[in-house]
């Protein structure tokens, strides 16, 4: 099971990492040149400031998925589920997906229609693992949102424990791009969810969180959204 899970994921990463070859630098450079038309950000409405509404964007491991007995699962008590469960008051659009590294995230970002409050970005631990950054995509999808108006939360990235797939040099790029992610939201002044301070760590296969372990991920995304937008944590 490990090989087959450690061939699918390395497939995953290395086309992840190809993607964002080849659209990195234009998506970045034709978004980067009309956001330097338009500053200061528009002010949030006060309409949107009441508004309990978000996107959540993230892979495999926001979505809550992992893999037994070669065949994809979904933890009951998925991100989703929880964030409805613990926050009802969140209107919440689902757009996590199994495999979305930031560089296929970042291809139809700036055009993907948007009408929430908050967006969430958790991608990016792929370009950890392949050796890439995640700071040719992540500052312009962080000025796309707020030049909607809208409020960007960014995701840390959940640990792993070596084994088969996470080699030493995986488990580096993870914790690099960790902290690439949590100083841009420093310099940005953006809500950051702590991921890697979820610990103890727990691992369903060779990459994807128990679901013991999901929860305090959950966890940490809630926080940050309370802190984000306390009328919305009843």
């Amino acid at each position: 099971m490990k090989l087959a899970i450690s061939a699918l994921l390395f497939m995953s990463v290395a086309l992840s990492a190809c993607d964002g070859n080849k659209t990195g630098s234009a998506a970045q450079g034709s978004v980067a040149g009309a956001l330097a038309l338009q500053t200061p950000f528009p002010p949030i409405s006060k309409e949107a400031a009441d508004d309990c509404s978000l996107v959540l964007y993230g892979d495999s491991i926001l979505n809550g998925t992992y893999v037994l007995a070669e065949h994809a699962m979904r933890h009951p008590r998925n991100p989703v589920a929880e964030l409805k469960a613990q926050r009802p008051a969140w209107q919440i659009d689902d757009r996590t997906q199994p495999g979305q590294s930031l560089a296929k995230l970042a291809k139809n970002f700036a055009n993907d229609p948007r009408s929430s409050r908050v967006v969430v970005i958790g991608s990016g631990i792929a370009e950890g693992w392949s050796g890439g950054s995640v700071m040719s995509n992540l500052p312009w999808m962080l000025e796309a949102v707020r030049y909607e108006g809208r409020t960007p939360v960014l995701t840390g990235y959940a640990r792993q424990v070596p084994n088969s797939f996470i080699t030493p040099d995986k488990m580096a790029g993870r914790d690099r791009v960790d902290a690439e992610a949590k100083a841009l939201a420093r310099e940005s002044d953006v809500e950051f969810a702590d991921f890697g301070a979820a610990g103890p760590v727990g691992i369903a296969d060779d990459v994807h969180p128990t679901q013991t372990y999901s929860l305090r991920l959950t966890g940490q995304l809630i926080e940050a959204l309370d802190r984000v937008a306390p009328e919305c944590s009843h």
